[in-house]
Formats: structure tokens, sequence, C-alpha cells
């Protein structure tokens, strides 16, 4: 205890204060603006922190941490269009709110839902990280593959009035994963002999394509009245979050946040998958499911609260075994390493003092993300006061450029137009974006997972079933998708009963 308040009385600092409100900001404008990911944000301030004191430092980059984590929500509510790889899901429901003139609103849920989520994160870090670490070295290809296949389930959710066009979405995403290098063999398959494709299809591209272009079409199609005039808000207090909405969904965010931080204790799972289980279970346990992507709150609280709770999960495999779980970890591994900090099973023997002023950073980057989210939020919500005749071509814009950035190849915009003019098509015929996202996402674990699982077992399926934790997953999800199936149907019955 002494150590924890020598540690946390470096904190007491203005320089350690204002570095981490600093990276919170620079975090939030990072992931929120499409292409500039979480892991470029903290990469650009990589080379600051090497001249800052190590608690300066690391304050700083936890702070963009967090921050950035919570940015890809903005874009996603406002524009449709998700500044992070993780802020997919937010768009389902936030941008259908912000269209209903409640962005106010929908923006705060974003804010304490990360909060929220933030903080059991930074609680299971705490409480869990040596015990988490041990499981999760339990984990193999057939534990993965048995996560995967419950996220996959979760598809029978989220299909709409039609699990035929659910399935045919989802295919199409498996489909598009397989696109790269074959993750066994190495050898290329679907590239079509260019070049561009031979790491795959970029997940912004995606993202951006079928929900941010994908909706510009749809407003396009709406015609010159609709695009002239001018949105409409609610009053003050019907588009500001109450007490009573965010304690309504303060259970939705609890668990949320401890899938999002068991999640990411995995390495290499990400954030995106951790949302959209997150907002698919949620879906599963609603009373009103139906309601989902439409623009409820309860779609919103899901995935935010399991987005900045993952990034809480990740530093668990960092500190305790000094595996990155992603690249954000990564990053973080080469700034502690340049301050003299080598993470590992025996940082908690020789450098304990910094293990606390990591655990200490987390949790005060929670509160300055907070404050300088809720200073922001008012701001932020004036974008859809702007004439669509306007925004949209500032939109297209934004997706260009966002996916260019990422890799400076203009094939990358090209792809998101492509995805783009798909993800027009299928909503146009009412096929659901969702599955086909989730199964793009997963795919790639999905399928490498499989194979070195049979690979390992000699080309037998039953390795999933003699090893109790994949077993375990795959009864899970066999179970989870007939009641999502059932409920469903029941649903479907029940709203055409009550039009007849």
């Amino acid at each position: 205890m002494d150590l924890i308040l020598d540690v946390a009385v470096d904190f007491i600092s203005i320089k350690v204060i204002f570095a981490l409100l600093v990276g919170v900001a620079v975090g939030i404008i990072g992931g929120g603006m499409p292409g500039i990911s979480p892991s470029m944000t903290i990469a650009l301030l990589l080379p600051v922190s090497l001249y800052l004191p190590e608690t300066v430092a690391i304050a700083l980059m936890i702070g963009s941490y967090q921050g950035a984590m919570f940015g890809g929500s903005i874009s996603a509510i406002l524009i449709n269009t998700p500044g992070t790889a993780s802020a997919a899901a937010t768009t389902l429901d936030g941008y259908q709110m912000a269209a209903n003139g409640q962005s106010g609103k929908a923006l705060h849920m974003a804010l304490f839902a990360s909060c929220t989520g933030g903080l059991v994160g930074v609680i299971i870090l705490l409480a869990m990280a040596k015990p988490l670490s041990a499981v999760t070295l339990k984990f193999g290809p057939p534990e993965y593959f048995g996560l995967m296949v419950l996220s996959l389930s979760l598809i029978a959710g989220i299909s709409g009035k039609s699990l035929i066009r659910g399935l045919i979405s989802a295919g199409l995403g498996l489909l598009i994963a397989t696109v790269g290098m074959d993750p066994i063999y190495g050898t290329k398959r679907f590239t079509f002999g260019n070049i561009n494709l031979g790491d795959g299809v970029q997940t912004l591209s995606v993202f951006i394509g079928v929900f941010a272009l994908a909706e510009l079409l749809t407003q396009l199609s709406k015609g010159r009245n609709e695009l002239y005039a001018k949105a409409e808000t609610l009053t003050l207090k019907d588009n500001t979050l109450s007490v009573k909405e965010y304690l309504s969904n303060f259970i939705t965010m609890i668990k949320s946040g401890v899938m999002g931080a068991l999640i990411g204790v995995l390495p290499g799972i990400g954030g995106s998958t951790a949302c959209f289980i997150s907002y698919a279970e949620a879906q599963r346990v609603s009373k009103h499911p139906e309601k989902f992507g439409t623009g409820i709150l309860e779609g919103i609280a899901a995935p935010e609260a399991a987005n900045n709770a993952v990034s809480g999960g990740a530093l668990v495999p960092m500190l305790t075994l000094g595996i990155p779980g992603d690249v954000v970890t990564a990053i973080l591994v080469g700034a502690l390493i340049a301050h003299g900090i080598k993470p590992g099973p025996l940082l908690f023997v020789e450098n304990i003092e910094s293990v606390y002023t990591i655990y200490i950073a987390l949790l005060l980057s929670v509160i300055g993300l907070l404050i300088v989210g809720k200073l922001g939020v008012p701001i932020f919500s004036k974008i859809v006061n702007i004439r669509k005749a306007t925004l949209l071509p500032m939109i297209l814009i934004i997706c260009i450029v966002g996916t260019y950035s990422t890799r400076t190849n203009l094939f990358d915009p090209t792809i998101m137009i492509v995805f783009g003019a798909l993800g027009f098509v299928m909503k146009i015929n009412k096929f659901p974006i969702p599955p086909l996202v989730i199964a793009f996402v997963i795919g790639g674990q999905l399928e490498s997972s499989l194979r070195q699982s049979l690979v390992l077992s000699d080309g037998s399926f039953g390795i999933f079933f003699t090893r109790p934790i994949s077993a375990v997953l795959i009864i899970i999800a066999v179970i989870s998708a007939v009641f999502m199936f059932i409920r469903n149907k029941r649903f479907q019955t029940k709203a055409e009963m009550s039009e007849k």
C-alpha cells in the first residue's frame, strides 16, 4: 500500500495531469477520424514520449489509448462512418439515433458507456491479471475456434426478419475473409493477380464502404428535397441522457464490459469482435430485441462498454507475459522498453512500481475521458444540424481520405467504393449488413484456428470435443443459435398477428 501511495503521489503533478488530458484529447480526435486508428495515434505520440519522464510518458500513451477507443464512436454516430474498426457495431443504433435528432443523447450514452466499460477493464486488470494470464496460456487453436463459432452463432440473432438473408450475408462475409494469403500454406487466394490483395481486403475499407458510403448512396437516392431539408433536432431535455436512462442500461454496460475485458485478454482477437459479441448478447437478452438497429440506447451501451474494457484486458497478456495482443499494445511494449521497462513475468518482481504506474494511469485516463468527452459532446452533436447537401460531400471526402491514409494506397478507396455499392444493393434488397461484417471480422481467425487444429489432430474433428474449453464454447454456440432462432420466430409471428 505504501508503494501504491508513493506512485499515486507522482500523478499529483500538473505535467502528468496535463499529459494525460492531452493524450485523451489527441486520442479522441485520432479515433474520430476514419483512417487514423488508435495504433496510428499512439505511434505518432511515441517519438514525443521518448523525451518525457517515465510517469508523464505512460500517462500520455495510456490516455491516448482510452481516448481513441471512444473517439471512433463519434463519427460512427454522427455520419455512420466508424472511426475505428471496433466502433462498427456502434453505427447500427448510434447513427439511427442521430438521424432521429438524438445525436447528443447517443454521444452521451457512448461516453458514459465507454467510461463504465473502462472502469470494468481496470478492475479486472487489477484483480485478475495473473489468473487471467494463466487461462490465456491454455487457449490454443481449438479454443480459439470454439470462441469464433460462438461469435458466428450470434448471427442468428441479428439477421432481422429473414434468417436466410442473414446466412447469405454471413456467407458472403466469410468468402471475403478468404481473400489474400492462405494461413497454412502461404499461397495467394482470390487475388486475381492483384498484388494489393495479397494481405486481404482491408478492414476499414469494408467497414466504411458498407456503412458510410452505402448510407450516402441511400440518402442521395431520396431526391433533391430530402438533401436540402434542414435537419431537425429535439429540445435540449429530450436530447440529453437522463440518469434513469443511464441506470436502465447499467447492467448491460457492466456485462458488456466484463465480456470485452475477458475477450481483450486473448491475444489477436481484437476490439471489433468483442463489440459485436456484446451487441448480439445484449440483443439476445433484451425484452425488445426487434428494436435493435432502429436507434436504441442499449445498442450503443453494449458495444461501447466492451470497446473500452478491451483496453484494460489487452494489457493483461502484455504486462504478465510480455505478449502484445494487438498493434496498439505492441507499440506500448516498444514505448515501455524504451523507458527501461520490460514487460513479462519478471516485471511484477523487478519493477512493480511501473506496474502500479500503468494501473493508476489507466484509472485516471477514464476520469480524463469523462471530462474531455463531456466538454466535447455539445460541440460534436451540432454536426447533424448541417444540411445533407453540404454534409454528404464532406462525408465522401472523409471516406476516401480515411481509407487512403491507412496504407497511402489508392487501391483501398477503390475497394471502399466497391463495398459501398455492395452495401447499397444489400440495403435495397433488405439483406442485413451486420452478419456480413461479423463474418468478415472473425473469418480469418476462424479459418486459421480450424485448420491449425486439424493439423494438430491429423484431420480429426474430435479435438474440438476432447478439449473442455472448446467443447463448452461450441455447445453454448449451438444452444445460443437455436434459442435466438426460436425467439426471433416468435417475435416475427407476434408482429404479423398484430399487423392483421
